[in-house]
This record gives structure tokens, sequence and C-alpha cells, in this order.
């Protein structure tokens, strides 16, 4: 059995592995200040999640059952939370370890499925937070998960990603990060990007202000200032 490398105290939540792979400057201004701004896009990816953050909505359709809101926690990555959801098929492997339920008696292989408001990225943020979903069942049933679901509500698909050695290791360094920046509590700089223009929090960061050489040209550039 692997030492516990944090407290339950150290424990950060597992979904922001998304918001720190996204931009660290978000997460710090979420995580650390507090911050939160709705803008379209977050409510859209809230009335997402509640339709599916409701344990009594898990269900069973022949050998498929559907697990929601399945609490989570990793004291390897330092991470809880809880999944959108844990499908679970009858076990492959007739004598190997395998995921066991209470209400569902028997021996499963568990997938985890995360929901996603808009359409797959090209930055690794969906599939490191599906990956730590992964890791936290392993590591609380003693199992081995290959692969895990996204799925997209833009364009009302799942993709499979497949949780190699590579996405785990990045995950590792990511959480990493995250703990070792919310120890120090050193504020994290703004920097744009085209990222900004997504953020619900960029009136909040005000990321451009890093572009000029103080806040007074800042203000002046942006009309914001009148002498």
């Amino acid at each position: 059995m692997e030492t516990k490398r944090y407290t339950e105290d150290e424990l950060l939540f597992l979904s922001d592995i998304q918001h720190y792979t996204f931009c660290p400057r978000q997460w710090y201004l979420m995580c650390m200040e507090q911050m939160w701004e709705d803008n379209h896009l977050t409510v859209e990816g809230a009335l997402l999640h509640s339709k599916v953050h409701e344990p009594e909505q898990s269900e069973r359709r022949g050998d498929v059952i559907t697990l929601r809101s399945v609490p989570l926690a990793s004291y390897q990555l330092g991470l809880y939370g809880f999944s959108d959801a844990v499908e679970l098929v009858p076990a492959s492997d007739p004598i190997g370890p395998a995921f066991v339920h209470p209400q569902y008696p028997g021996r499963w292989d568990a997938t985890p499925v995360e929901y996603k408001r808009g359409k797959p990225k090209r930055h690794n943020a969906d599939r490191l937070q599906l990956c730590a979903q992964a890791i936290c069942l392993e590591e609380t049933y003693g199992i081995h998960i290959p692969r895990g679901y996204l799925f997209y509500g833009e364009i009302k698909h799942r993709e499979a990603v497949l949780l190699d050695e590579a996405l785990r290791l990045e995950l590792f360094d990511i959480t990493e990060q995250m703990h070792r920046a919310y120890e120090s509590k050193r504020p994290i700089a703004a920097v744009y990007s085209s990222k900004c223009r997504s953020c619900s929090l960029v009136n909040q960061c005000l990321p451009r202000a890093n572009q000029f050489g103080s806040a007074s040209e800042y203000l002046l550039r942006n009309n914001l200032f009148n002498p």
C-alpha cells in the first residue's frame, strides 16, 4: 500500500485541475481570492452539471450501471471531489481486482465519465480532470482504469480518453504545482492571451494591464483615467 503524500487537511478541489491547467491566474483568483463571476459559458456548464450531480439519479440499464456524483479522494494527488458519472459493467477479469458496490452485488469494471458544455479542446485540461477522477477510484478500490470518457454538450457526443502513463505523469506534475502555489500563497501574475476572451473573470483579472509599464499608462491607454 502506497504511503499517503498528503493529509486530509491538504486536499484541494479536484475540479481545480481544469481551472489551473486552463490558466493558473484564473485558479489563483478563484481558489485564493475567492472571486467568481458568471458568464454565458459558466451558466451553460452549471446547467449541464445540475442534471448529472444527483446521486438519486443513479440507474441500471441491462448490464450497465450509471452512478451519479460518486465521492472521490486521492491522497497521492492531494485532491477530493465528486464524479459526474461512473459507469459499471461486469468485470472482464473473473479473479482480478474489481469495483464493488453495496447496492449492486457483483464485481464490476468502473469507467469515469465527465460532462463538459463545449466541444473537445486542444489543451489537456478536461483529460487531466478525468484522469484525476480515475486515479481517485483506483486508489480507493484497488483497481486499474485504462480509459474514461468526456461527454461534450455542444456536439452531443463523448470521446474516449486513454489514461496512459504520459497523461498520468502530466497530472502529477500539475497537482504538485497547484499544491506548491497554494502553500506559497504568492499571487500569480496575469498573462494576456486569446483564452482571456472566454474567461468570466477577465474584468477582475485585468490581464492587459501587464502589457503596460505602469497602472497609470494602462488607465490612460484604455480611457479609464482623466488627469
